[in-house]
């Protein structure tokens, strides 16, 4: 498995070690060194993506400490307002007010914008509670 991307490189490194010495034990000994080098590179490279990630994580854990609302939680919040206003609140405003005799429609909100975003949040917020369950 190339974990590198080197792999070609690797296998024409191979063919040349095997032109310059005709030895097989120092042909194995030079391609152990090869494969050596290239696993190196590979966990140098591993390690740096982890490193990163690992600060990312930082930055989040750093960010959600911080006292306030959020991009998320406002996010949220404006998605629950309009959704309970549409569906909640506006039926309840034309019932109760045809019944007063004084009927009022209040506009109905065009939520076909606030839906994605509301269900991206709610997978978001499933991927998390999954995460805090895994540990």
């Amino acid at each position: 498995m190339d974990l590198t991307g080197l792999g070609s490189i690797a296998d024409l490194a191979s063919g040349i070690i095997d032109k310059i010495w005709p030895d097989p034990t120092k042909a194995a000994e030079a391609k152990a060194a090869l494969l050596q080098a290239q696993q190196a590179g590979a966990f140098k490279a591993m390690d740096q993506d982890f490193q990163l990630a690992l600060e990312q994580v930082k930055a989040n854990a750093a960010e959600a400490a911080q006292p306030g609302f959020h991009f998320r939680d406002g996010a949220g919040w404006v998605c629950v307002i309009a959704f309970a206003s549409n569906f909640i609140l506006r039926p309840l405003v034309t019932w109760g007010s045809s019944l007063a005799g004084h009927p009022v429609d209040l506009p109905q909100l065009d939520v076909s914008q606030l839906t994605p975003m509301l269900l991206g949040l709610l997978g978001l917020g499933g991927m998390h509670m999954y995460e805090q369950v895994k540990k």
